[in-house]
């Protein structure tokens, strides 16, 4: 055969092929439903369309910018007169100033808004909020969370406002947020530029970091610029939902590392029934006194554990007729996990509880002082 019959001969082969394998996905598509396979093709190539991610990010931001308002803060200024020279100074009289502006956002349709602890936490200060349609209301802060940079404030609007939803989940063994999730944030930037938008991704979750004198856990790492002015402010997801409150930013010659406290509709709940009760946000306890055990204290308390929770002996270290000692917890014993999660220094006991709230079932791994393992279910309640 020649060469010119060989190739002749090849191409003939590699269209039959071509046209045999065509056959056999266009019968196998036949069979399967050419409609539905149709329909899924256009869905996913919808699902990456750069277009539509565009059109539902302007659609949430459009839909939630009306629910984020922006906080101020106003405080009287104390005027000095001095002489001259500059030898002394006496005070004549004060002035009020604005002296910071925030971000929050309502959560009910009657005013109340959720914002950061540290915007409002000023009692010498006078707060004030503005809404996007430009409308000033006074504000009455109502309460503030003990242990979240958390709190809440209200305002009475002329007519009804629109809350923002929330995320069902907050709990990490059920979240409904996973890295490289989209997150966008609405807030008052540099405390100038009102409902500035921006869009991220998660970075990380279940940080810790030291802020304001305080520790917070559990937060929520983005890449979404959070400026100043923006404390207080909604993480939302594509749904439109709000993930986290918008709290910390991590200094220090860091870039593009911000942080925010978690929420879920079960929380937010509980914050409004505890401030319409109580007027004051009750936390969950245990009813226990206990040490987290460590390399160097553990043999202080003649055991072998470490990095564990230890009920300190005595009669006194369970609080009588508390979920405790409900729950058969004793002195003595050492509770290695909680919801599967084990206790540690940077894990203790106190950093679990401060994201649950009252009625929230725990459970406890539990090993007794003499080696026997225990599994218990203990039911946090109210502070009292």
């Amino acid at each position: 055969m020649s060469q010119n019959n060989k190739l002749v001969f090849s191409i003939i082969l590699c269209s039959f092929i071509s046209w045999l394998f065509w056959a056999i996905l266009v019968q196998n598509i036949s069979n399967s439903g050419t409609n539905s396979i149709h329909n899924e093709i256009i869905k996913n190539w919808k699902n990456i369309s750069i277009t539509n991610l565009e059109n539902e990010i302007i659609s949430i931001t459009e839909e939630a910018s009306p629910s984020v308002v922006n906080i101020i803060i106003k405080k009287d200024l104390v005027i000095y007169q001095s002489d001259p020279f500059g030898f002394y100074q006496r005070p004549v009289g004060s002035v009020q100033r604005k002296v910071g502006w925030w971000t929050g956002f309502f959560i009910t349709k009657d005013g109340y808004i959720l914002t950061n602890k540290h915007v409002v936490g000023d009692k010498n200060a006078e707060y004030s909020v503005i809404t996007k349609n430009g409308e000033t209301f006074d504000a009455k802060v109502l309460a503030i969370d003990p242990i979240n940079d958390l709190a809440v404030i209200k305002i009475n609007p002329s007519t009804e406002v629109k809350p923002l939803s929330f995320i069902s989940h907050y709990e990490w063994e059920n979240s409904e947020i996973k890295v490289w999730q989209f997150a966008i944030a609405i807030g008052n930037a540099l405390a100038e530029f009102q409902n500035s938008v921006s869009l991220g991704v998660i970075s990380g979750t279940n940080r810790t970091i030291e802020a304001e004198n305080e520790r917070l856990t559990w937060l929520l790492q983005t890449d979404t610029a959070i400026n100043p002015g923006n404390s207080g402010g909604p993480l939302v997801n594509l749904d439109g939902k709000v993930m986290w409150i918008n709290t910390a930013i991590a200094w220090g010659g860091s870039q593009w590392i911000w942080f925010s406290i978690p929420l879920s509709t079960k929380k937010v709940d509980y914050i409004l029934s505890s401030v319409k009760e109580f007027w004051e946000i009750k936390k969950p306890f245990l009813g226990i006194k206990y040490t987290i055990l460590s390399p160097q204290n553990h043999q202080n308390f003649d055991i072998k554990q470490t990095y564990w929770a230890y009920i300190l002996p005595g009669k006194d270290s369970i609080l009588s007729w508390s979920s405790a000692e409900k729950s058969w917890l004793r002195s003595e014993d050492t509770i290695l996990s909680v919801d599967g999660k084990k206790v540690t220094l940077t894990n203790d006991l106190l950093s679990i509880i401060q994201n649950k709230i009252p009625w929230d079932i725990l459970k406890l791994e539990v090993i007794e002082k003499t080696g026997k393992i225990k599994n218990l279910s203990l039911t946090l309640w109210i502070e009292k």
